[in-house]
């Protein structure tokens, strides 16, 4: 009897690690992720730092995460959706957070990488940009073989939506859609 109360409970300690892991999940938080080297691109009278980032950052209203490779082709995954949003609502109603990470780059194109990311920060300076120096997200996340995720979170930081690659028409629509709402929402009640 014993003996099946320890496998029981290695059991679902096991269910619950599962459970529990890493990949974005709707109605919960964003799972944890510090990305300590490099980290957060700051911009202040056009001199760049870096800061540690957490995904527990908050910024109090809808909040889109993408994280994707340092990758021309990763790099325009999420294009057409974030163009759509700044197209639909413009800027400050929303918080766009863009991790890139930098393990996925090819040799010798990091330095590349970085400046065209300094170069974006420029252009959405109060956008949060951020240097995943080590791939930290991919297992973090468990965002698998493709490395990429879009997450819309509320005001609140709760997980409403994840997708794992491009979003088609419908995904962008209903996406949109979720935004919509979130920021009627938000004016509301934040």
């Amino acid at each position: 009897m014993r003996i099946h109360r320890l496998l029981l409970n290695v059991l679902l300690l096991n269910v619950s690690a599962v459970t529990f892991a890493g990949t974005p999940a709707a109605e919960g938080p964003l799972p944890p992720l510090v990305i300590a080297d490099r980290g957060e691109l700051l911009l202040e009278n056009d001199d760049f730092s870096y800061a540690p980032w957490s995904a527990d950052k908050n910024p109090g209203k809808v909040h889109i995460v993408q994280y994707f490779g340092a990758t021309r082709g990763d790099s325009k995954l999420f294009e057409p959706f974030t163009d759509l949003l700044r197209e639909t609502f413009g800027d400050g109603k929303y918080h766009v957070t863009t991790i890139i990470n930098l393990d996925a780059a090819l040799w010798g194109t990091s330095g590349l990488v970085v400046s065209e990311l300094q170069d974006s920060k420029r252009k959405f300076p109060n956008s949060t940009m951020v240097l995943d120096e080590e791939g930290s997200g991919v297992t973090e996340w468990q965002l698998g073989k493709q490395g990429t995720g879009l997450v819309i979170l509320d005001a609140k930081g709760t997980v409403l939506y994840f997708n794992q690659g491009a979003l088609n028409e419908q995904d962008m629509t209903q996406s949109v859609e979720l935004v919509r709402e979130q920021i009627e929402a938000c004016l509301k009640f934040c």
